[in-house]
């Protein structure tokens, strides 16, 4: 059971997304300015001051469970750099539990978030978490293409994480959307604004259920090459490459349309995450992005690292590691780098 586990966190990674608008990748400025963040730069001023090259440090919280080996690997990557912000994908999954105790989840969590943090939300096909919000869980297919049994012995304390959350209906995401905001809400992380979909896999129906529930970023494009060593033989690999086809190691955000005329900014998750993504293939993929920064220093440019909570203590030394990198070579270099959450993208055009 415990090597099993270990398979699905190394994949927990995420999945969230459509290659819709996957023309204007490649150029469009970084994100769009949330309405409640009046110090936000306009583009105008972006431009007039000129571009800098930004790291989005991000990580997701998957609902399974809040070990103290990896809140402290946590509390020590806020130590070793108190000025790196990171986009906490919180899981109103951990507050569904069978006798979970919603005071200790919270401190738990608090923990590992400093001022200047981002809370976010993150959603993965857990039955607790699905049933409690009034929608009708699905058992299958799997990310790695097999079936659950909803009344089986492994479903009898949790299970779900698994499955697509894009199996659902826009009318039954929407429930849980709002049933995760709420939660989250009333448990002190306030509303969220930013999305990462369990397993990257934002389908339509996804984007269409955060966009109407007031949601305004979305986070879950990616480079399937970064996944391919440890994926391929799953069927996971085939939906997200087909995806986010045309998702390379420098797409930067860009406007993504949802239902209703309304729409989202698509962060690429350029650089993937830890549990894929070494430190050398993480500074390549801040190397790639430099070179873009050079080439037109008047325009932002992101690089989008990250991890996952529930192997932090694993993965965490390698993305430190890189970001110590990153720091050092961009001061060696006289280059304007600065860590950001999403409502200081700038709005792409």
């Amino acid at each position: 059971m415990r090597a099993r586990l270990d398979r699905y966190l190394g994949f927990f990674g995420k999945l969230c997304a459509s290659s819709l608008a996957i023309g204007l990748l490649a150029t469009a400025a970084p994100g769009c300015a949330a309405d409640d963040d009046a110090a936000a730069a306009s583009e105008d001023d972006l431009t007039r001051r000129g571009g800098k090259l930004q790291l989005v440090v991000t990580v997701d919280w998957e609902g399974r469970d809040l070990r103290e080996d990896n809140i402290r690997a946590m509390e020590n990557l806020h130590a070793r750099f108190p000025d790196v912000k990171i986009v906490h994908f919180l899981n109103a999954a951990y507050y569904t539990k069978d006798l979970a105790d919603p005071v200790d989840i919270t401190k738990r969590i608090n923990r590992a978030i400093l001022p200047g943090d981002e809370k976010a939300l993150h959603i993965h096909g857990w039955k607790r978490l699905f049933e409690a919000a009034g929608a009708t869980f699905v058992a299958s297919p799997t990310f790695w293409g097999t079936s659950l049994d909803a009344r089986g012995r492994e479903c009898m304390a949790d299970c779900g994480h698994e499955v697509p959350i894009s199996l659902y209906s826009t009318a039954e995401l929407r429930k849980v959307v709002k049933f995760s905001l709420d939660t989250l809400e009333a448990n002190g992380f306030g509303r969220a604004k930013s999305f990462r979909c369990g397993g990257w896999m934002a389908k339509p129906s996804v984007r269409d259920a955060i966009a109407a529930e007031g949601l305004k970023y979305e986070h879950s494009a990616v480079p399937t090459v970064f996944l391919q060593p440890k994926l391929a033989a799953y069927p996971v690999y085939d939906w997200l490459s087909e995806l986010w086809q045309g998702t390379t190691s420098t797409s930067q955000p860009y406007r993504l349309p949802a239902a209703e005329g309304a729409s989202l900014v698509e962060v690429p998750d350029n650089g993937a995450l830890a549990d894929y993504v070494n430190a050398a293939q993480m500074m390549e993929v801040f190397r790639a992005n430099k070179a873009e920064y050079l080439r037109d220093r008047r325009r932002n440019v992101i690089v989008s690292v990250g991890f996952h909570e529930e192997t932090a203590a694993a993965y965490l030394p390698q993305l430190e590691a890189a970001i110590a990198q990153m720091y050092e070579e961009a001061k060696l270099e006289g280059l304007p780098f600065e860590s950001i959450t999403s409502s200081q993208l700038a709005s792409p055009r």
